[in-house]
């Protein structure tokens, strides 16, 4: 007979664990720490009335002796209001994950610990997407469908030519989406569950081929469940405003908190639609508008990793090597160890959020960028707990659900002194998913 061995053995040998779990989902939220708001607190009532002064008292001028008097003017200024938007998420625990998860001897982390962790996690993540989106909550543009594979462009609604190669970058498997009529906000019927995404960004699969309604270039936003009817239940135009709509000229938001763009230019951001290649005289151009305009003066830039490449490139020929050995240089910069590379002393912030074909020049002291925080976050207990019981009558269960959420809301006082490119053109995009 053969010896004994580990395979004979099997049944009296322990397992020893490592004391951390490898982390597959990335918690680093770059992009809302670049965008430093003011935190203030939000007082209730019909939101944060705020106003803004644009038109000058037109009277001034040379006069001659004896001249006639000026017609009088006057000052002119408009008022809006801040609301703010909620986010939120939900958990479910069984009883027995709730009591057999608690001990460090049964598991890595306490069940309930780490739900509750993560989701508040999750829910950041959501809310840096936002960041880069103009607060419509469109995740893309339905394209078309064959069968249950449905093809998007245009990531967060941002409509340029390079976004339409990674429509499905900010759904995710689970979701509940639903179309939205673009032309009066309706919504489509046939809510889908998505079952995939695939790996070349361009499509999703959902769990039923039936589509009733949806047409070419729809917005498509998540639902609450399966069985929404009402555009309330879906989160079409409820999000937290992102860069887009703070500095824009109207296109993606004419009525900027109560007041519209079209009517007062002074909250109009500098916008170029279709830029094309990097250029540093187009950034010189850029900046000079903003300071002749309000006096702006560019002390940010922000844009996507795949677009930083391309400014990095026409800086290639004028970099210059400096170290005691010239044989062994290095031909990288700070931007290869994802640090910010410069202009001038003003910092480029590469952020994985950001439209594909967009930049954005922030003067980052005169906007006046503010969050405004009706409820930093917390988990629902008004009725005495924060966990409930799940369902009622025949749907309850022997589990226990917990919803957590936030009521914020972004704001520039003066968009006007900030810009943006749209449409920049050459970038390689590497499709890789947002963990």
């Amino acid at each position: 007979m053969a010896g004994a061995d580990l395979t004979t053995l099997t049944g009296i040998a322990k397992e020893t664990y490592e004391n951390e779990i490898s982390e597959g989902v990335n918690n680093n939220f770059d992009l809302k720490d670049w965008f430093t708001p003011k935190e203030m607190d939000y007082e209730g009532g019909d939101g944060t009335v705020w106003n803004v002064h644009h038109g000058r008292n037109a009277s001034p001028f040379w006069a001659n002796e004896g001249s006639a008097y000026p017609v009088a003017g006057n000052q002119t200024s408009s008022k809006g209001r801040i609301k703010p938007s909620k986010i939120m998420g939900r958990i479910q625990m069984t009883e027995e994950a709730m009591e057999d998860l608690q001990r460090s001897e049964a598991s890595f982390v306490n069940g309930m610990t780490d739900e509750k962790t993560r989701l508040i996690d999750d829910i950041s993540r959501r809310e840096n997407h936002s960041i880069g989106m103009d607060g419509r909550a469109v995740l893309c543009l339905y394209s078309s469908a064959s069968n249950a594979v449905l093809s998007m462009t245009n990531p967060g609604g941002i409509t340029s030519t390079a976004s339409n190669t990674f429509g499905n970058r900010f759904i995710d498997v689970g979701m509940f989406i639903v179309a939205i009529n673009p032309s009066n906000g309706a919504l489509r019927a046939s809510v889908r569950q998505v079952v995939s995404v695939s790996s070349a960004g361009t499509t999703v699969t959902v769990d039923s081929s039936t589509l009733s309604g949806w047409t070419a270039n729809d917005y498509v936003v998540q639902a609450a469940n399966a069985s929404v009817t009402d555009v309330l239940d879906t989160s079409f135009d409820a999000a937290a405003w992102g860069l887009p709509a703070l500095i824009d000229d109207g296109t993606y938001r004419d009525n900027y908190f109560g007041v519209l763009r079209s009517l007062v230019y002074a909250i109009q951001s500098y916008v170029v639609p279709s830029f094309g290649a990097v250029s540093m005289d187009g950034a010189q151009r850029m900046s000079d508008v903003l300071y002749e305009k309000l006096g702006g003066t560019v002390d940010g830039i922000a844009m996507h990793p795949s677009v930083r490449r391309e400014w990095l490139k026409i800086t290639d020929a004028d970099r210059r090597y400096t170290g005691a050995d010239l044989r062994d240089p290095d031909p990288s910069t700070k931007a290869f160890t994802q640090g910010d590379v410069t202009v001038d002393d003003v910092k480029i912030k590469a952020l994985r959020n950001l439209g594909l074909d967009q930049v954005y020049f922030v003067d980052t002291k005169k906007a006046g960028f503010t969050r405004y925080i009706a409820e930093p976050g917390k988990f629902m207990d008004r009725d005495g707990s924060m966990w409930l019981r799940a369902g009622t009558g025949s749907t309850a269960r022997h589990a226990y659900e917990a919803t957590y959420f936030r009521r914020i809301q972004n704001f520039a006082r003066t968009p006007g002194v900030c810009g943006r490119w749209d449409g920049v053109t050459g970038q390689t995009l590497i499709i890789v998913r947002d963990l």
